[in-house]
């Protein structure tokens, strides 16, 4: 009895608390039901929140474009906020610096330094999503951020166009907005403001820095739209482009080129000539098949006297004259901007002669020579090597270099020396001159090239070498590989101040082959001369004067080769289309 009585008490107390039990679950599920429910409501609301606002800053931008750039004097937009969140209008927020600097001078010029400005929405959340300076950018509270339209920066074929919006205004913006035109200023071309102000550029670099709180996103879009050299600073949230000045023509296209307005081409000599060849058929050059592509072409004059043979067309920016009765002319077109006096008929048969409009332009290397031996100073394999006490001049007692690295401050030799490319390119930054001097001569072995970089601080001083860069004297720079007069493995570059010249002593000639590569742009001062010696492979400086008997063999190879790496030019800028344009944003 009492143990069937303890099991049915036991029993009646279960039932009421298996029923609690079930009440607390109940309650507890449904409170997390609740929670969670209101959680995704939040979220997805504070998502709408996000596109809506997207919207509404799109289309903030595209109505402040029209009245930033004149299309429209006065636009309405609506920009509707939640009960958590608001849209303010913040004139210092960020700002963009444009600079210009001079490569030759080093002089640096602001072009504009302005405050951008925002109209920046403040969500429930972290995220902040914001239009400034003609795009539209989200943060995401982490630290990144995401560009959602793009800025009014343009770049495209080595033009930056760039008409800045700026927002002026403050305060809350309550349900809609108004637009209104403060000003444009024109920065660039503004040769009012500064006589350097002008298109197209030279010698320079564009920097662009950006401050803003969207500043990774603003380097994504430089990163994409352009080939500069974007840099990101995140102490200061910042980022910079660098935008150069393109470096020179990419490939060398005639026996002999001019670049400067003022230069010219002279044949002023007996004997002085000019034909073609290719080192690209697998032997070198042979007078019985040299061809008439030995082309001249200048932006200035070309000018022939003497008993010269020209085997080649020619290209003048500005006059020809052929003042010889004992030339010779066995090209098929003379091209010229300005005036052709044939004086004795040298233009003949099959020959013919047009005027032309324009000549194109080609800007210097300065920027890139500077470059390539102040990055050699910092960093080269010269321990060890005839380069290692700063000169190469052939007295160590081995006088081969191999593949790699170097720097030193001038080339001048006393003996003869080897530049052994078997293990790759033989690349050398010479911060004053190179001369070779009386049988004194550069042999290069192996397939691959030599690189010779003169920065040109100071010229060689004393003898027939006094003021100049590159100098040689009944010496020479030869081939031995599989092709002899290779001129596409030898490159010798310098700024638009380089004065080089080949001469002979007795009846010994210097005979280089390779490629002189300094363009002088519109108003350089590069000078290459020739007297009674042999250039086989090109020469692009300012002026070229080819004395009697000086030759030039052009390696027509040469027109499949860049002149400089692929990433030299690519960075590049050669005109400016800079503005502000200034907004007042209110709130209605």
């Amino acid at each position: 009895m009492d143990s069937t009585g303890w099991r049915l008490g036991s029993r009646g107390q279960s039932a009421p608390l298996g029923l609690a039990l079930v009440f607390a679950v109940m309650i507890i599920s449904t409170t997390a039901v609740v929670a969670l429910g209101a959680d995704a409501i939040t979220s997805t609301q504070t998502q709408l929140d996000a596109e809506r606002t997207e919207k509404s800053l799109t289309e903030l931008n595209s109505k402040t474009a029209l009245v930033a750039l004149g299309q429209t004097d006065v636009q309405q937009v609506s920009l509707p906020a939640s009960s958590s969140s608001t849209y303010r209008i913040d004139e210092d927020a960020g700002w963009m610096n444009v600079s210009y600097r001079n490569t030759t001078s080093e002089n640096r010029t602001t072009v504009f330094n302005e405050s951008m400005g925002e109209v920046a929405y403040h969500g429930s959340d972290e995220t902040r999503l914001a239009y400034q300076g003609g795009g539209v950018w989200r943060s995401n509270g982490d630290g990144t951020s995401v560009m959602v339209s793009p800025p009014e920066f343009h770049y495209r074929d080595a033009t930056l166009t760039l008409p800045l919006v700026t927002v002026s205004g403050s305060g809350a913006i309550k349900d809609s907005a108004s637009i209104s035109h403060n000003r444009t200023t024109s920065h660039f071309p503004n040769s009012t403001r500064n006589a350097n102000f002008t298109n197209p550029l030279e010698n320079g670099k564009v920097n662009v820095t950006v401050q803003s709180d969207y500043y990774r996103a603003w380097g994504g879009y430089f990163e994409e739209r352009t080939d500069g050299d974007v840099t990101y600073h995140p102490d200061s949230n910042r980022v910079s482009i660098i935008l150069k000045v393109p470096a020179g023509p990419r490939t060398v296209r005639n026996a002999v080129a001019a670049t400067s307005d003022s230069g010219s081409i002279k044949l002023s000599g007996n004997d002085a000539f000019t034909n073609s060849y290719t080192s690209a058929d697998g032997d070198g050059y042979d007078a019985s098949e040299a061809g008439d592509g030995g082309n001249l072409t200048t932006a200035g004059d070309v000018i022939v006297t003497g008993s010269a043979e020209l085997n080649g067309n020619i290209t003048s920016g500005g006059r020809v004259e052929f003042s010889s009765n004992s030339m010779t002319f066995n090209g098929d077109r003379v091209e010229w901007a300005d005036a052709f006096d044939d004086k004795h008929g040298a233009c003949t048969g099959s020959c013919s002669d047009e005027q032309i409009s324009s000549f194109g332009e080609t800007t210097n290397i300065n920027s890139h020579v500077d470059t390539q031996v102040d990055d050699l100073s910092s960093s080269n394999d010269n321990a060890g090597t005839i380069a290692d006490d700063g000169v190469i001049d052939g007295t160590e007692g081995t006088t081969t270099l191999s593949a790699g690295r170097y720097h030193v401050n001038k080339i001048d030799l006393s003996n003869d020396v080897e530049f052994d490319t078997t293990g790759g390119n033989v690349i050398i930054g010479v911060e004053n001159y190179v001369s070779l001097n009386t049988g004194n001569d550069i042999t290069v072995s192996g397939p691959n090239q030599v690189k010779i970089y003169i920065k040109g601080g100071s010229p060689a001083s004393g003898g027939s070498a006094d003021g100049y860069h590159f100098f040689t004297r009944a010496s020479e720079i030869r081939t031995t590989g599989a092709v002899s007069e290779r001129s596409t493995q030898v490159w010798i570059y310098g700024k638009d101040n380089l004065q080089a010249r080949m001469e002979k002593k007795g009846s010994d000639k210097s005979r280089v082959t390779g490629v002189i590569y300094a363009p002088g742009g519109e108003s350089g001062t590069s000078r290459f001369e020739i007297w009674k010696s042999d250039l086989y492979g090109g020469a692009v400086t300012s002026q070229v004067e080819l004395q009697k008997g000086g030759r030039v063999h052009f390696d027509q190879a040469l027109r499949q080769e860049r002149t400089l790496p692929r990433d030299t030019s690519v960075v590049a800028i050669t005109y400016l289309h800079i503005s502000t344009n200034d907004v007042n944003i209110t709130s209605n």
